[in-house]
């Protein structure tokens, strides 16, 4: 019996609190900082452990050790309320899933064998649900003529040195857009090479999907047990070129395409997509494209923030027509209980059509895009 199956049985409330990421696994953000994972919802980052500090005196730290007893006091974390809402709603969550992985090392000592982190910033998108902080160009139309650093404390491998990553499973690595790092293969190796079983490791990445790596990292790649890649998209044709600036849909797809038929390698593809109050009209589509190309619906994640492209914050007359739409369009995946749940909740700041517009105007301007030719049209296939 794993260390959590004692818990549970001395106390019923841990199944529904504890968190197996919190013994095994560490986030590395893109400003260096280090969180539980990439859902623990925790905006002080003065609060957090700092990389530069170690690797492993941050899973160490008293921030860790006191989210670790709390959960086995039995406490819902707030800043784990994305995963607690999701099990009430659809029954599974990420933290059930690293509990599937990683429960029997639940109170045990911290040791990383999950590790997610970034190469830098440097981005060639300026996503409309983005920012600065994680992308390259958002800093340059924010800054016109500024010489951005797309540095991060993530890239200093030294960072990692403190601690024991003999028991490495599984890399997780995202950006800004990491097949831009010509440094790719070097920084794996840090990371695989410390490993006791490097043939066992499994890659993760989160792509844009516009760029395909270089020769040498796929040759890095023939040599680990899986390359998972997740490519972002959240609409079909255009509207995700406009949701995506800087992206090109015919692009995206031929990249897609290239990465099926490179052989020699173990490949697991999906999707990710971020649901806003522009993308939602054309979910339908996009959920259908995603099946016939991957088998699968893949991953979705209603946005809470910019607070202007919150579904949650339309105005009602908006939200009962999205709701109809909804209802119309179901095949019965588990997005569209979480679209409906989210229009359930109360607005934070209601936003109509228009404010959303005049937000988005720097970006149309900048792009040479238009708010008004996305908006709920019909004519996007």
């Amino acid at each position: 019996m794993s260390r959590l199956g004692k818990y549970i049985r001395e106390n019923s409330n841990v199944k529904d609190t504890v968190c197996g990421a919190l013994w095994a696994h560490a986030r590395v953000t893109v400003e260096g900082t280090v969180t539980p994972c990439c859902r623990y919802n925790h905006h002080d980052h003065s609060e957090q452990p700092q990389l530069k500090d170690g690797i492993g005196a941050a899973i160490n730290s008293d921030f860790f050790e006191d989210v670790r007893k709390r959960m086995l006091a039995g406490e819902k974390i707030n800043e784990c309320r994305q995963c607690y809402e999701e099990e009430k709603l659809l029954g599974d969550s990420m933290r059930t899933g690293f509990n599937k992985k990683y429960s029997k090392f639940v109170d045990t000592e911290p040791k990383i064998r999950y590790l997610e982190t970034s190469f830098s910033s440097h981005c060639n998108l300026a996503c409309r649900m983005c920012n600065e902080t994680a992308s390259s160009k958002w800093k340059l139309i924010n800054n016109p003529g500024m010489k951005v650093d797309v540095t991060v404390d993530a890239n200093e491998t030294s960072f990692y040195n403190d601690t024991d990553l003999s028991e490495l499973k599984s890399i997780k690595i995202v950006g800004g857009e990491p097949f831009i790092n010509k440094f790719h293969a070097e920084y794996l190796d840090n990371f695989i090479s410390r490993s006791n079983n490097p043939k066992d490791i499994v890659l993760y990445y989160n792509t844009n999907g516009t760029v395909f790596p270089n020769n040498k990292v796929l040759e890095y790649w023939k040599n680990v047990k899986e390359v998972h890649i997740t490519f972002s998209i959240d609409a079909i044709g255009n509207l995700n070129d406009y949701l995506r600036p800087g992206s090109s849909w015919d692009t995206l797809t031929a990249t897609i395409e290239k990465f099926k038929s490179t052989p020699d390698i173990d490949f697991v593809f999906t999707t990710h997509s971020v649901i806003s109050n522009i993308s939602v009209w054309k979910l339908a589509p996009l959920v259908k494209w995603k099946i016939v190309n991957f088998g699968h619906p893949g991953g979705f994640f209603i946005l809470d923030r910019p607070r202007h492209l919150s579904i949650k914050n339309l105005p009602q007359d908006k939200k009962d027509e999205l709701l109809e739409y909804i209802n119309k369009v179901d095949t019965g995946e588990h997005v569209y209980t979480s679209v409906r749940n989210e229009l359930s909740k109360q607005y934070d700041v209601e936003t109509t059509a228009n404010e959303i517009a005049e937000k988005e105007q720097r970006l149309d301007n900048y792009f040479g895009q238009n708010f008004r030719d996305v908006w709920k049209n019909d004519s996007f296939k």
